[in-house]
């Protein structure tokens, strides 16, 4: 034993003159190689578990409510990015914490057809009639389908809930405004699903056209209501209120509004609590919001001018000629 430690430590070392053992120079150059492996790894091991810490901590708890249905079929539509996967089967729908029935999806450029629709939509909240926003978002067709129910997930299956639309008639307009004027509408995402259910080697599709369809809240924190057609104008008082729409998936990008659920419809009572929560959710589904400032700066589209005078407005005359116009469309 002592022979063998003697010739290691030989290969290692050396004497000098004075009789002392030195190390070797590739003993030093080995020892400052295995010094910086060992920094190097520690390093990464203290960057791995702070990643850890921060995916793991409590995440904030956000109630997620139902969702609604409405739309149109839908041609013309930009591309998706190079790359985005257009085929719903390419993409993975991940669940989040907050919800047992609806998912992100992945990858999140995904969304880009879906937003261009969304906009469709707040752009006639403000003052755009149907035919502009469908000409100055490069629809050819109104983005919406007029439907009476559409199928959502439910604990015990999907579940057919009633919807509402909106009129289509393509020279209507409204603003839905505070009491300054100002726009008041912001939608955001409450998830998506596929509309059809894996039972063993059985695939039941419960969706009809749509492969995947998203939730999307309405925020309309509005005051006023301005309704416009055919030169008639008329103001009415609102309620802030939240809706939940229904967006549903056509193929190529496309995405259609398959209306608004008429339950539930939750009044708004807390602006700045329903900020947060809405950012907060918006945020787990990789998403963001969609309101006025995003309109602008995304397709270049502000609120159109009000009426001079809108506040003052309020002839029920105007109001009946209004209904019956849409009514005869």
């Amino acid at each position: 034993m002592k022979t063998l430690w003697k010739s290691i430590l030989d290969g290692l070392t050396f004497r000098d003159l004075a009789g002392h053992r030195q190390p070797r120079a590739y003993t030093v150059m080995a020892g400052l190689i295995l010094g910086m492996l060992l920094l190097a790894g520690g390093t990464a091991l203290s960057t791995h578990l702070l990643l850890l810490g921060e995916v793991h901590a409590a995440p904030l708890s956000v109630s997620v409510p139902p969702q609604e249905s409405h739309s149109t079929p839908i041609p013309s539509v930009e591309a998706a990015p190079i790359g985005c996967p257009t085929d719903p089967s390419d993409w993975s729908l991940v669940p989040v914490y907050t919800s047992a029935n609806y998912s992100l999806i992945q990858p999140a450029c995904v969304y880009q057809g879906l937003e261009r629709t969304i906009a469709w939509a707040l752009a006639v909240r403000e003052g755009y009639s149907r035919a502009e926003a469908t000409q100055e978002l490069g629809f050819t067709q109104m983005p919406m389908r007029q439907m009476q129910e559409v199928s959502i997930p439910a604990t015990d299956g999907p579940t057919a809930v009633p919807v509402s639309f909106i009129p289509t008639n393509p020279n209507f307009t409204e603003w839905r405004v505070t009491a300054e004027g100002k726009p008041a509408v912001t939608y955001a995402l409450r998830g998506c699903f596929r509309t059809s259910t894996v039972t063993g080697n059985r695939v039941e599709i419960w969706g009809g056209d749509y492969p995947v369809v998203c939730l999307v809240i309405e925020d309309a924190e509005n005051t006023h209501i301005v309704y416009s057609l055919y030169e008639h104008i008329y103001t009415a008082d609102a309620t802030p209120m939240r809706s939940f729409l229904l967006f549903g998936y056509l193929g190529q990008d496309q995405w259609v509004w398959l209306g608004t659920q008429t339950e539930p419809r939750q009044e708004i009572t807390d602006l700045q609590a329903i900020a947060r929560e809405r950012q907060t959710v918006a945020s787990l589904y990789d998403s963001h919001l969609w309101d006025a400032d995003w309109l602008r700066m995304t397709y270049g589209l502000m609120m159109s001018p009000l009426p001079q005078g809108w506040q003052s407005l309020t002839n029920e005359y105007e109001k009946q000629i209004i209904l019956e116009g849409l009514s005869g469309q």
